[in-house]
């Protein structure tokens, strides 16, 4: 048997168990650990699989903000990529703008041209971190409580030292977005950033895989509206494409 009919193969055993471990691939396959580890690396960039401790694992078909961070970052890697991609033509010289936390929002800070000036503001250690090596962007934390999940700060202080910025854009992820337009979150805390963000930023781009498109979540922060730019993947079906843009929003497929 060769790779690829044993990465199928591999495919076909998760489909059936959702779940397989190193120990039993080896096993199965008569490998080495070193090989198998290889095989599921290989997997996972191509987005069929998600690694986890000693194994891996399906990817849900929406992304679960009860799993580790990290591991969020590998479902859907692939439209993440394409929608980074597409939103760097929006960045300007010398602008000053907003990072807000989530996975798609984490693919685009390290997609950024690192000779770009720019002046960032973020609410995500993960993305402080990201950019905090980058020689020309200059680089601002709203401060405030963590929430370890999401590696977002969250609070007053946050929501005090946004208010205090003037902002050109900002670059947001969401978890939802129904067929009338209307935008979700599954946090309270976190709606509370997103919300003076609609309130006092002229250019919002909303960077949503297709898996976010037509749902809906716990908390709602707005509607779509002219000041919005969606970036997403895959197709939209028609009623919600003309309802979007009947609301004033840019659509964009990456």
């Amino acid at each position: 048997m060769n790779k690829s009919e044993r990465q199928q193969e591999i495919l076909k055993l998760l489909t059936s168990k959702e779940r397989v471990d190193i120990t039993e691939l080896c096993d199965i396959f008569h490998i080495v650990p070193m090989t198998a580890r290889r095989d599921l690396k290989e997997l996972e960039q191509q987005g069929k699989l998600i690694r986890t401790h000693g194994g891996a694992a399906l990817p849900p078909e929406k992304e679960d903000v009860n799993l580790p961070f990290f591991q969020r970052t590998k479902i859907h890697a692939a439209q993440k990529l394409a929608i980074a991609a597409r939103a760097q033509s929006f960045l300007q010289k010398h602008q000053h703008i907003f990072l807000a936390s989530g996975t798609t929002v984490h693919a685009f800070a390290q997609s950024i041209d690192r000779s770009l000036p720019l002046t960032v503001i973020t609410d995500a250690v993960n993305i402080a971190y990201e950019l905090s090596s980058y020689p020309n962007i200059h680089l601002l934390s709203v401060g405030g409580e963590l929430r370890p999940n999401s590696l977002t700060l969250t609070g007053k202080i946050a929501e005090d030292n946004l208010s205090n910025f003037h902002l050109d854009a900002a670059f947001i992820g969401i978890n939802g977005i129904d067929s009338e337009g209307s935008i979700y979150v599954s946090s309270i805390v976190e709606s509370s950033i997103l919300q003076i963000l609609f309130d006092r930023v002229p250019n919002i781009y909303i960077l949503a895989d297709d898996s976010k498109i037509n749902q809906k979540d716990f908390v709602q922060v707005g509607s779509l509206n002219s000041s919005h730019t969606l970036i997403t993947t895959g197709e939209i079906s028609d009623v919600c494409l003309e309802k979007y843009q009947t609301l004033g929003a840019n659509v964009i497929i990456a």
